[in-house]
């Protein structure tokens, strides 16, 4: 049987950001609904277009993230994350670490912090599916057998 260290350690880190949340948001008293967060969202990064399509499942999230440069170049990363209260966290495999919550109005606010310790402040806003929603697929997951079958089309906005 082979391990593949790479993703148990990114299976270990997600696990302790969740439970270190998970204790934080009781800390602050932030222990109201869990925010909606699958759908699409749009921001900007450094004059770049970014686009993500999150799925949720209770507190667990996994999702799609595109960067588009100005030169039209599409970058997408695979993530997943957990949300408590309003509070969100996200994580790539390559280390790269959003936090945040929801804000008025329904923005998305926090910080990614890069794999190599670089702090971006970021904000998106919850949007329509763009008309090329196809190119933006979520990572399909295993079915839990004793949920009741989705509803067509997702459920997503």
């Amino acid at each position: 049987m082979r391990f593949d260290v790479k993703k148990l350690l990114c299976l270990v880190f997600l696990v302790v950001a969740a439970a270190s949340a998970a204790f934080a948001a009781a800390q602050n008293g932030d222990g109201g609904p869990d925010a909606a967060v699958a759908g699409w969202w749009s921001g900007r990064l450094y004059g770049s277009a970014v686009l993500a399509r999150m799925d949720q499942d209770g507190q667990l999230l996994s999702g799609v993230v595109t960067v588009t440069g100005m030169g039209g170049r599409k970058d997408v990363y695979h993530v997943a994350g957990a949300v408590f209260g309003s509070k969100i966290y996200v994580l790539h495999g390559a280390g790269h670490v959003f936090e945040g919550q929801m804000a008025d109005g329904g923005s998305l606010q926090g910080v990614l912090t890069t794999a190599g310790g670089k702090q971006i402040e970021l904000q998106a806003e919850h949007v329509p599916a763009p008309a090329d929603a196809v190119a933006h697929p979520v990572p399909a997951r295993p079915r839990n057998p004793t949920a009741p079958p989705a509803a067509p089309g997702g459920g997503q906005g």
